[in-house]
């Protein structure tokens, strides 16, 4: 699966959550580069980790979704694909 097979609405979900991700990282270098205290950065970092898995999700389910269609059609090599894209997922 691509991210081309995503369908439009998930394809924008993500893409909003990256964009928001890349704005927090820019964030996160200003803050560094002013010296601010390490408590407020570790926070921020939680927040953009948490931002990064909310994306992921959005890829896993909608990969288990069209796997889950290609199962059906009888597609046996499906069920692999899926335990190792769960391994990376959970790794």
């Amino acid at each position: 699966m691509n991210t081309t097979d995503l369908n439009g609405e998930t394809l924008d979900g993500i893409l909003k959550r990256l964009r928001r991700i890349e704005g927090q990282v820019r964030g996160l270098q200003k803050m560094v580069e002013e010296g601010r205290p390490c408590e407020e950065v570790l926070t921020q970092m939680t927040a953009t980790k948490k931002a990064m898995e909310s994306a992921s999700t959005l890829i896993l389910q909608e990969f288990l979704t069209l796997c889950a269609a290609d199962i059906a059609k009888g597609d046996n090599q499906k069920p692999a694909q899926i335990a190792a894209m769960l391994r990376k997922f959970a790794g």
